[in-house]
């Protein structure tokens, strides 16, 4: 009975573990069924009865359940997402873009064109790099976990990110 009590009880705090993180989490399942489900057809009608059919079978449903219990904890956790890879063509004001997740940031092909850009990001000094051409353009980096340092060209400001009145200042 007393095995019976502690293997409860490891459970219990296992699952509320799981539950009570307080992570919203990038929901990238659910949002990857959605965004397929947005792009199955060109016909908006077709789309739409799609889109209940996959409530009816529960396959939205499962995808969140799936994306708030495990893989948001996971991510909450890990500091990443177990399914966070980025393999899109991004339809721009001025173009249309492949973006494609690697494994320190993502690389972004300009359709019809030759022209590519990296954005990089350097775990040691957590700062975002921008690499076009074989030049690196330092963007962004966290400082801590209330500052980041913006980098315009020559020039730099660093922003308390809990001070939204800075964040104004940078428009």
């Amino acid at each position: 009975m007393k095995k019976f009590k502690v293997s409860v009880a490891t459970l219990s705090v296992g699952v509320g573990m799981m539950l009570m993180t307080s992570c919203i989490g990038s929901f990238g399942l659910f949002n990857k069924v959605a965004n397929w489900n947005r792009a199955a057809t060109n016909n908006k009608w077709l789309n739409e009865l799609i889109f209940l059919c996959l409530h009816i079978v529960p396959v939205y449903e499962v995808a969140y359940f799936v994306d708030a219990v495990l893989f948001n904890s996971i991510e909450f956790w890990t500091g990443s997402s177990p399914i966070a890879n980025v393999d899109a063509v991004i339809k721009g004001e001025k173009g249309e873009y492949h973006v494609k997740s690697t494994s320190n940031g993502y690389h972004v092909d300009v359709l019809g064109s030759n022209a590519s850009v990296d954005f990089l990001f350097d775990e040691a000094t957590k700062t975002w790099t921008m690499s076009e051409n074989g030049n690196q353009t330092k963007l962004v980096q966290f400082v801590d976990d209330n500052n980041a340092k913006f980098y315009f060209g020559d020039s730099e400001m660093t922003v308390n990110m809990a001070n939204t009145q800075n964040l104004l200042a940078i428009r």
